[in-house]
């Protein structure tokens, strides 16, 4: 029968010094593969173009870089709760500035609100016209009236006037048939009683004729002025009226509903917002649009890398670009090439606004496990060259090397 084994409790000196061996050889090779490596002047070393060197080239700023458009990738939304009907458009198609690129479901029920609306503004218009027109007609008529009144006036005053007239002339003609059988009697002459009577009824006729006349016309008079005041009076509640009716007639609040509704509808359209490439298309049809974009947008004319500069190099990039008025650059461009390394791109730096002055936490991390993953940074924008944008219009948001070169 086999003994159980048994620990005395006691290590082989042999054991030990071979686990002590290989201990140390881990943590040695451990800091060759994952120690940080600067550059001679602080910068990271980024690696040579097309070879294994790590070392930056003499006079050179080597630096992480992405290649993005000069404008960036632009979103494009839709309407949160609607769904996509259909999409017109497919990655790396190239579209025009306005062109339509996806249907949504809502797009049928705003365009109808929107019709409804324009709808209900023209009916509001044609009630709006029918009222101004009733009381134009009513106005009309109240001008009618007062001129019938006025017309009628003056003929009933000439009536009056002629009547006064007369019945003045008979009281003077009576006036002076009793003052002559007067003058008679007093001279002796025998004059009858009732002739002097007579006379003297002809003569208060008369007076009394004319007076009625003079009544009538001042009487006619104040009619039309109580006329004049009744058309003024009536025209004041026509007007009134017409106010209120205008006023029911809801044509502004139509009409800021309808511009409100065509901002929803110009809101809502998916509609390309510049003239560029579809990178990216992140709902199908069919899907609810949420909180993400719909799709992706570049200009891939305008192409730059976006690159970040270590930060004990900025000044020196900055003070070339200042003096010198422009700095060229290369970018690694081996991922174009296959990965043999044979391509560059080449740009240009050639506004110290283009170097930023704000130091941050890089984003870009090194591939190396030896390279310093914890940078700070300031980014620069580098212009790509027509031939370099053409190359690598098909790899946006490709990480790259860049490297400035000295313009001495």
């Amino acid at each position: 029968m086999t003994p159980p084994f048994h620990r005395t409790g006691k290590s082989s000196p042999l054991l030990i010094a071979s686990v002590a061996a290989n201990l140390a050889l881990v943590m040695g090779v451990g800091y060759l593969l994952f120690a940080p490596k600067k550059s001679g002047t602080g910068t990271l070393a980024v690696g040579g173009f097309g070879s294994s060197s790590t070392t930056a080239a003499a006079g050179a700023v080597e630096a992480l870089g992405r290649i993005q458009p000069a404008g960036g990738v632009i979103a494009v939304y839709g309407s949160p709760g609607d769904k996509v009907r259909e999409l017109n458009v497919t990655v790396g198609q190239v579209v025009a500035a306005g062109q339509t690129l996806a249907t949504l479901t809502g797009d049928d029920e705003r365009q109808l609100n929107l019709k409804t609306l324009a709808a209900q503004i023209q009916e509001a218009e044609s009630l709006k016209a029918a009222i101004e027109a009733a009381t134009k007609a009513k106005s009309a008529d109240l001008d009618a009236e007062t001129n019938q009144a006025t017309a009628g006036f003056a003929e009933d005053a000439k009536v009056l006037d002629a009547k006064a007239r007369a019945a003045n002339a008979q009281a003077d003609r009576a006036r002076g048939d009793l003052k002559r059988l007067t003058d008679v009697k007093a001279d002796g002459v025998s004059v009858s009683a009732q002739e002097l009577d007579t006379v003297k009824a002809l003569l208060a006729t008369a007076e009394a004729e004319a007076a009625v006349a003079v009544a009538q016309k001042e009487k006619l008079k104040v009619q039309k002025e109580q006329s004049v005041v009744s058309v003024a009076a009536k025209k004041a509640a026509l007007k009134a009226e017409a106010d209120r009716a205008m006023a029911q007639v809801p044509l502004e609040s139509l009409a800021a509903a309808k511009v409100a509704a065509e901002r929803k509808v110009k809101d809502a359209a998916v509609t390309a917002p510049i003239a560029g490439k579809v990178v990216e298309v992140l709902v199908r049809a069919g899907e609810t649009i949420g909180a993400r974009p719909i799709l992706q947008l570049a200009d891939a004319d305008r192409l730059v890398v976006a690159a970040e500069v270590y930060e004990t190099d900025v000044g020196r990039l900055r003070e070339w670009v200042t003096k010198a008025g422009s700095v060229a650059v290369e970018v690694d461009a081996r991922v174009l090439s296959g990965g043999t390394g044979d391509q560059v791109l080449t740009g240009r730096v050639t506004d110290p606004n283009k170097v930023a002055s704000l130091i941050s936490r890089n984003a870009l991390t090194p591939l190396g496990p030896r390279e310093d993953a914890d940078r700070r940074v300031v980014a620069v924008e580098v212009e790509l060259d027509p031939a370099s944008v053409a190359a690598a219009r098909n790899f946006i948001g490709l990480q790259v090397r860049t490297r400035f070169l000295s313009p001495k």
